[in-house]
């Protein structure tokens, strides 16, 4: 989720072959956990446990409590559920995971309750899914290192927090203590388990997808509490366009990135803010990073277009809802709901590898067609010709869809040729780069048909990220290491890195996200 500005810490390494410790690294501010018995126990039968749990930021509301159900105590005393799992020791107190404001495990409890609140809810919406990575479950690491940062990993199967203090206010600021930024950071694992062929892209529209979903799935998210549609209703009356915490990213951390690097480079103290009024354009003609008023290229900048554009659905059912009699915690209670299912199933409907957000914004008008009998369809046309993703004359056959189908398969089976890889040479222009295979994913009617145009976007694409410093060259027969060497200087991951196969220099994507 973050576009880090400090490089990560002092790194342990990765024992990610010796589960449920998946990379676990050292972290300054971060007081140790408690450590577990010397023995491994038997794992407990599964319950419903109470965790500390916070839907949004401490500098916006303090901790509370959430009920996870399935819960085992692992044999490294370690909380788990069927899909995730803590990879440090954490005891209950007289029967519960909840701990006060100055116990060092009341981040780590807030981080697993999180994650798996929200693997459980978007499951009971899209679906039962498997993991793109070799594991059972996501192994989640609360104790990162020294960062104003948190990721994403497919190699390691893990999602990962950091901390760092805010040199203002002289506290650490925990990135796994937000219930925003952890939900961010599971739909990074949840999108990549469904649609695991979009970290092969190299396009804007692809990476910002990826890290928009984590923004709306942290919105929907923060949302389905009590307490924030109640701060939410005191700040808008019902009128999602007025400023407030759902719409608001990351604040702590965005406050403490802000102090230390004595500007305001968001607009606010939040990472960003999906009640905007950025429309599309060619992202190779914007600038890599916007700023507040303005779109940029990069991955995290162009995700807030997206965002932006789900956050105006969001507002339409709201007032709709209204408008047709319901009280406003009602509107916003039911329409948030009503739209979750609906991003779930756009996922069903999503285009396969390479896309535009034309693309997408398509897809979610079929997908509406398909799940709610065009309900919406003619809202979510709007929405995204409003933001000029959609041409104001696009073509209605476009929109046209087959017979509904059977959609209960699980999307990481090979029954479907969906896409296929097409190669890419880079030219003589590439400097050091120049004759690096990429390979990327492309659906099979654009691989016959756009093949021309594809070859060029894709060159492009790899340019400008090589330009902003986003592409690694290793030499041959080095090995990256996880995690120092997947990220720049400046704290960014890269986006792709060299690999060498009998000679032959190629660009492979990285499938890790922030």
């Amino acid at each position: 989720m973050m576009v880090a500005n400090a490089p990560l810490g002092k790194y342990k390494g990765c024992s990610c072959h010796h589960a449920p410790l998946r990379f676990q690294a050292s972290a300054d501010p971060t007081p140790a956990a408690t450590p577990g018995p010397s023995a491994p126990a038997a794992p407990t039968e599964p319950k419903d446990m109470v965790f500390s749990f916070n839907p949004q930021d401490r500098r916006v509301m303090e901790v509370g409590t959430k009920l996870i159900p399935g819960v085992i105590q692992g044999s490294k005393q370690n909380p788990e559920t069927d899909k995730a799992m803590l990879n440090v020791g954490l005891e209950p107190v007289d029967g519960k995971y909840v701990y006060g404001p100055e116990d060092p495990r009341q981040n780590q409890a807030v981080t697993f309750s999180a994650v798996a609140n929200t693997i459980n809810v978007f499951r009971e919406a899209f679906g039962d899914f498997k993991w793109s990575f070799k594991y059972d479950k996501l192994a989640i690491n609360p104790n990162g290192g020294k960062d104003f940062n948190a990721f994403y990993s497919r190699n390691n199967g893990t999602v990962n927090f950091f901390a760092e203090e805010d040199p203002i206010f002289g506290r650490p600021v925990f990135s796994g203590a937000s219930g925003e930024i952890v939900a961010h950071e599971t739909g990074h694992a949840i999108l990549d388990a469904i649609r695991p062929e979009y970290f092969g892209s190299f396009r804007s529209d692809v990476g910002a997808f990826h890290e928009s979903f984590g923004d709306m799935l942290a919105i929907h998210m923060s949302l389905l509490d009590e307490r924030v549609i109640k701060r939410v209703l005191v700040q808008t009356g019902g009128d999602l366009k007025k400023p407030n915490i759902a719409a608001y990213m990351a604040e702590e951390l965005a406050q403490g990135l802000n102090n230390k690097k004595g500007t305001n480079a968001t607009g606010g103290d939040y990472l960003r803010n999906a009640n905007n009024n950025f429309t599309w354009a060619e992202p190779k003609s914007l600038p890599e990073k916007g700023g507040p008023d303005k779109l940029g290229w990069e991955i995290h900048d162009f995700s807030r277009l997206w965002t932006a554009s789900h956050y105006d659905l969001l507002n339409a059912m709201v007032q709709q809802r209204i408008q047709s009699g319901a009280a406003p915690d009602v509107a916003l209670r039911e329409s948030n709901k009503e739209l979750l299912g609906m991003l779930a199933n756009l996922l069903k409907e999503a285009p396969r590898g390479d896309f535009t957000y034309k693309d997408m914004a398509i897809a979610f008008i079929k997908s509406d067609k398909l799940h709610a009998e065009g309900k919406h369809a003619e809202m979510i046309q709007k929405v995204f010709t409003d933001r000029k993703i959609l041409p104001a004359d696009l073509p209605q056959e476009l929109l046209e869809v087959a017979p509904a189908r059977e959609q209960s398969r699980l999307f990481q089976s090979n029954d479907e040729p969906a896409f296929a890889p097409m190669s890419v040479t880079l030219g003589q222009d590439f400097g050091m780069f120049s004759g690096a295979k990429v390979e990327i994913p492309v659906a099979s009617d654009k691989l016959i048909f756009k093949s021309d145009e594809l070859q060029e976007q894709t060159q492009d694409d790899i340019r400008r990220l090589i330009q902003a410093g986003r592409i690694r060259y290793n030499d041959p027969n080095y090995q990256m290491k996880f995690p120092n060497d997947y990220f720049n200087p400046q704290g960014e991951a890269y986006i792709g890195a060299v690999t060498w196969d009998g000679g032959q220099m190629k660009i492979e994507r990285l499938a890790i996200a922030h």
